[in-house]
């Protein structure tokens, strides 16, 4: 379980890079906005790709962050090859607002038909399961208006709903664990245990 447990952190620290490399390179200004984009872009792809292939799964939330890594980067410097420089500002602009965007519809899809729903993890009975994916959307949701009431302060917008995001999991996670047992019974299989779905 130690193990286990530790394997899921390491994971996720595997999938919070990109986000921390955008970040450090853009406000290094070691390089331009759309360099450090594309770069993060790569690093969402890989670490996507190469969980994929290792049969981890995702941290649902760090999952919707670097799907939309993944997407707006292409997509913003598309449409201004394109002749679209007002919608691709627009995507620019609301681009902090669009990763709580992303979270929502990925835990929504993930609510619907993931096996391990928005909170992802193993071997909880259905309506537990859905419960606590439920009460993490309602979150989602409303970070979502939250982020765009905040949208001048960049740690009011999207850190807040963020932090606030992986708290609530981590602390769902916590209160099944304490009820199941501890770390004893099958209820108890991690987020991390290899070869689980996505």
């Amino acid at each position: 379980m130690a193990g286990s447990r530790q394997r899921e952190w390491i994971t996720d620290v595997l999938e919070s890079l990109p986000s921390v490399a955008f970040l450090a390179l853009w406000r290094s200004d070691a390089v331009g906005l759309e360099t450090a984009g594309w770069i993060g872009c790569g690093m969402a792809a890989a670490v996507l790709l190469a969980l994929r292939l290792q049969q981890t799964p995702y941290n649902p939330i760090l999952l919707g962050i670097n799907l939309h890594m993944v997407v707006m980067t292409p997509l913003i410097v598309g449409l201004f090859r394109l002749g679209q420089p007002e919608l691709a500002r627009t995507l620019l602009d609301n681009a902090q607002t669009g990763v709580l965007v992303a979270v929502l519809l990925v835990g929504g899809g993930l609510t619907l038909f993931g096996p391990r729903g928005f909170v992802g993890l193993d071997g909880l009975p259905p309506g537990t399961r859905r419960g606590y994916s439920l009460l993490l959307l309602l979150l989602a949701a409303v970070a979502v208006p939250w982020s765009f009431a905040h949208a001048g302060n960049s740690l009011m917008s999207v850190g807040v709903p963020l932090m606030t995001l992986f708290g609530l999991r981590r602390f769902l996670i916590a209160r099944w664990r304490d009820r199941a047992g501890g770390d004893s019974g099958e209820a108890l299989a991690v987020v991390a245990a290899p070869g689980s779905d996505g």
